[in-house]
Order: structure tokens, then C-alpha cells, then sequence
């Protein structure tokens, strides 16, 4: 279950006047046929977002697309169907946590941190960059935001 506060926005919720056939396994298909179109690996479980507290929560069918070889270490997406009316609206979130990027974030935060800073202190805040990125690698972190790149290049192919 995915907390409705762990979710970012991944691109504006799009709106389809005569969207009674839009469903969240009709878009799992389009994405998957789009996808294997451009030679882009994606899988797809099944999931529900909670929102609201304890007295006044409600559920939400997802489904959740990421990377078969970067489940864990790469951004996740949800992706929800909404009807009111002959309305669809479907929605693209991200959510979870990039490895890569977080060692980058650190690094870039740790180096402004040193700035006008004594001698001993960039030499300790040096070190704690160093263990802090440990197996960084720019190289993963380009081919993890390509594969972003080409996420959105799919959406932009089927939801639009």
C-alpha cells in the first residue's frame, strides 16, 4: 500500500472527455505495447494508494510501473484511473527513492556545505562525502535518467 503523501507529481493528471473505456488495465497495455515499441524495459504490479487518516481513509486501485532491473534502486510510478461522469482522468505519479540520485544530491549539499569553511572541516566533511557515495557512478546516474527520459517519452505517446 502506497501512502498518498509518498506520491509526486510526474506530469499533470490528463483529462479524456469519453473515457469510459479507459481503465487501469487498459493502460498497462498501452504502456507495455508502447514500451516494447521503443525497446524500453518495464514491469507493472498491482497496488492501492491510502489517503486521508485513521477515521476518514479511502483506497485507491494503482498500478505501479518501474524498472524489472532497478525495482529498488530507481524511481516508481503510479499510475491511477479516475471516472466522474463520461470523464476519465488519469493520473502519473512518482515515488520511492533513486539511489544515484540521492549519492549525487549528497555530494553536490556536502560541497556547498564546504564553502568558506576552515581546512579541518573540508577535510572532514571530504571524508563523510567519500563514505556517503560510495558506489556512486555518474555513468548509472545518466543511464537512469535516460531511462526517464524515455518514461516520459512513452507517456507523452499514449497519454496526452
Amino acid at each position: 500500500m502506497i501512502k498518498d503523501t509518498e506520491l509526486r507529481e510526474f506530469r499533470p493528471t490528463v483529462r479524456y472527455q469519453g473515457g469510459e473505456g479507459i481503465t487501469l488495465q487498459t493502460v498497462q497495455e498501452a504502456i507495455a505495447d508502447c514500451a516494447e515499441k521503443f525497446g524500453i524495459p518495464v514491469a507493472f504490479a498491482s497496488d492501492q494508494v491510502k489517503s486521508g487518516g485513521l477515521f476518514n481513509s479511502s483506497v485507491e486501485d494503482c498500478i505501479v510501473m518501474y524498472h524489472p532491473e532497478h525495482e529498488r534502486d530507481y524511481f516508481k510510478f503510479c499510475i491511477r484511473v479516475r471516472k466522474q461522469g463520461i470523464y476519465a482522468f488519469v493520473s502519473i505519479n512518482d515515488f520511492g527513492q533513486s539511489k544515484q540520485m540521492k549519492k549525487a544530491n549528497t555530494a553536490e549539499f556536502m560541497k556547498e556545505d564546504r564553502a568558506g569553511k576552515d581546512m579541518s572541516y573540508k577535510i572532514g566533511s571530504l571524508i563523510g562525502q567519500g563514505l556517503r557515495t560510495i558506489g556512486s557512478s555518474k555513468m548509472k546516474l545518466e543511464q537512469e535518467n535516460n531511462y526517464y527520459q524515455c518514461i516520459f517519452d512513452i507517456f507523452d505517446e499514449i497519454v496526452s
